[in-house]
């Protein structure tokens, strides 16, 4: 099997074929519903080799949530789990051979041997009301994260070349994810490393200023950080039965983060005249990618702005196996 595997701050998405996988970043306590008609069908709970629930199950049930933002996370129990929650999202089996590729926010590309390391071999996880597996990493390919958008929007699903234009061209990605926004100039396929850096700025900052403002204007609200985020996606809430519109908070969030963006593209791309296409990309794309589209002409958001990373891994997989 091939996958893209991408863990960011906020969710992690993980593809394979049609089989797709997205859920929060989040490491909780392992509680469960004592009753539900669903039978707990949404939860992630791994047994091995720590007991503790992912994901959404987490957030909804969870007494103690973990999730860090900090660059050292990558050596740490709570994104190994993650790691083998989306793993185990992807297949059944109880024995499975991958090859993966994975990535990193460009600002922490040299922690890519770390990663890699952490993801070859041997992994055995299991999960509550699912017997033991092993998972058997054959080899893994660790890149710059936003590199994955564009490997998206060029190569099919058998990680043929479809877009000449992208491939052979000179291409700037603005990937907003959930600490950074990594911006990333491209010369046929190639990094250009003097026009590539990250912005700290990204969607916990919208996160962390809607908290203030709900704090505020809403003090009987207690809602945990991805409940939040859905808040934002939704660009509404319901306070006490209540629907609340948000689009105007939102937009005195968003707009100095989009400036903030926008500002450092623009001194590394020399206002971008001669890039050939700005492609935006990341869960953030949907709340930042209005700014930036506006802001330069020849810029796009990505189909799937959430998964093209993913799917970008996924498909440089398939390229690699097929070499």
């Amino acid at each position: 099997m091939n996958a893209g595997l991408d863990i960011g701050y906020s969710h992690v998405k993980a593809i394979s074929g049609e089989r797709r996988v997205h859920f929060p970043s989040v490491v909780g306590t392992p509680d469960k519903a004592r009753f539900s008609l669903d039978g707990n069908a949404n939860s992630i709970i791994l047994q091995e080799p720590q007991a503790v629930a992912v994901g959404d199950g987490a957030v909804m049930q969870s007494r103690f949530l973990h999730r860090r933002e900090d660059r050292r996370w990558i050596e740490s129990p709570e994104w190994y789990a993650l790691a083998l929650a989306a793993l185990t999202e992807l297949s059944t089996a109880h024995w499975c051979e991958l090859r993966l590729v994975a990535g990193l926010p460009v600002a922490f590309f040299d922690d890519k041997a770390l990663v890699r390391d952490r993801l070859l071999g041997e992994h055995k996880a299991r999960r509550d009301g699912r017997g033991g597996q092993v998972f058997k990493v054959l080899d893994c390919k660790v890149i710059p994260q936003p590199f994955g958008a564009l490997l998206a929007a060029c190569l099919d699903d058998r990680g043929g070349i479809v877009d000449k234009d992208l491939a052979t061209g000179r291409v700037g990605i603005v990937d907003v994810g959930g600490k950074t926004c990594n911006l990333l100039a491209v010369h046929r396929l190639s990094e250009i490393s003097r026009e590539t850096a990250s912005v700290s700025a990204g969607a916990w900052d919208a996160v962390r200023g809607l908290r203030d403002y709900l704090a505020r204007e809403y003090p009987d609200l207690d809602l945990r950080d991805h409940e939040i985020i859905e808040a934002i996606m939704a660009r509404s809430l319901r306070y006490y039965g209540e629907p609340v519109d948000l689009g105007p908070a939102l937009d005195a969030i968003l707009e100095p983060l989009a400036e903030q963006v926008i500002a450092q593209a623009g001194q590394l791309w020399n206002g971008a005249a001669n890039l050939d296409a700005i492609l935006v990309s990341g869960g953030g794309a949907l709340l930042l990618g209005p700014y930036v589209t506006r802001h330069y002409k020849h810029a796009r958001t990505v189909a799937d702005p959430v998964f093209a990373n993913a799917v970008g891994f996924w498909r440089f997989a398939q390229r690699l196996a097929g070499q």
